[in-house]
């Protein structure tokens, strides 16, 4: 490419921190933080703002949008295909637990169209990414590009306590959720009805999936398949166990009505392992 428009995002580790960008291209970036623009690779056009409207604007000062419907139309497909792929790793069966991607497309199916959705972990939230889609602008929260993991309750609390009229959905990888378990106690005493989805390997999968590869040891990356729903019973809310696919919709639809009762809710998924995200980076 001769231009770069990076738009919203960072020159960060995902490009190499700028070095994936030919220094024959004139590099644009868009954003609202303007020390955001020039960190690690300095632009030759800094644009700082929304980067919607950046784009927005753009469009219509190139104007002759017919010209790129090859294009378009190239990665529509493209788009199509990946979907298409996704399905049918998500119809196949796993050795033990529901298919990863299976319940996410069934979660996709119950969250109302006001969701704000926050994300909390690293192998299931980033096979999540893919399959659910923000309801809206502002409604998607997650721990950030260096995985940040943690933070998935205070958000849930300071989202909900915000927007108390919306539905809010946690989706913690079971790793994730050991940093934010005893804040199941706060959503509870301040009446946060929020719905925690944990998807639950009992493994730090992100991890294990380079350390096994590459230094053929599983050490660390174990955890158990803990009763995490007991623990938000026992702390005054609810909790439902899905083991099974078939209980997948049911299970979703209950923790929605125990939601709308006032009650914070645990949904504990026992998932299996796939090679979804076989190859993806971990740091």
């Amino acid at each position: 490419a001769d231009v770069v428009v990076l738009a919203g995002t960072p020159a960060d580790f995902r490009l190499d921190y700028g070095m994936h960008i030919s220094r024959k291209a004139t590099y644009i970036a868009a954003g609202r933080d303007a020390r955001v623009l020039h960190k690690n690779r300095w632009p030759q056009v800094a644009a700082a703002g929304d980067a919607g409207a950046f784009l927005v604007g753009l469009a219509t000062e190139l104007g002759d949008g017919d010209r790129y419907q090859p294009w378009r139309a190239q990665l529509q497909a493209r788009d199509a295909a990946r979907d298409q792929q996704i399905a049918a790793d998500a119809a196949a069966p796993c050795d033990t637990g529901v298919n990863p991607l299976a319940f996410c497309r069934a979660l996709d199916e119950a969250i109302a169209p006001d969701a704000v959705l926050i994300a909390d972990g690293g192998d299931f939230v980033g096979t999540a990414a893919y399959i659910l889609r923000p309801r809206a602008p502002l409604s998607w929260l997650d721990p950030g590009v260096f995985g940040t993991l943690g933070v998935g309750a205070g958000f849930a609390i300071g989202a909900k306590a915000q927007r108390p009229e919306r539905e809010h959905w946690l989706i913690f990888g079971d790793g994730a959720f050991g940093w934010s378990m005893a804040e199941l106690d706060t959503l509870v005493r301040h009446k946060l009805p929020v719905i925690a989805v944990i998807g639950n390997d009992g493994c730090w999968a992100q991890i294990a999936r380079d350390q096994i590869d590459i230094l053929k040891d599983d050490v660390a990356t174990g955890l158990l398949r803990s009763d995490y729903h007991k623990v938000c019973e026992a702390l005054g809310g609810k909790g439902i166990l899905i083991t099974q696919e078939d209980q997948c919709g049911p299970a979703l639809r209950q923790a929605k009505a125990f939601a709308s009762e006032g009650f914070p809710v645990v949904v504990n998924v026992h998932i299996g392992k796939t090679d979804f995200r076989k190859g993806s980076i971990s740091v």
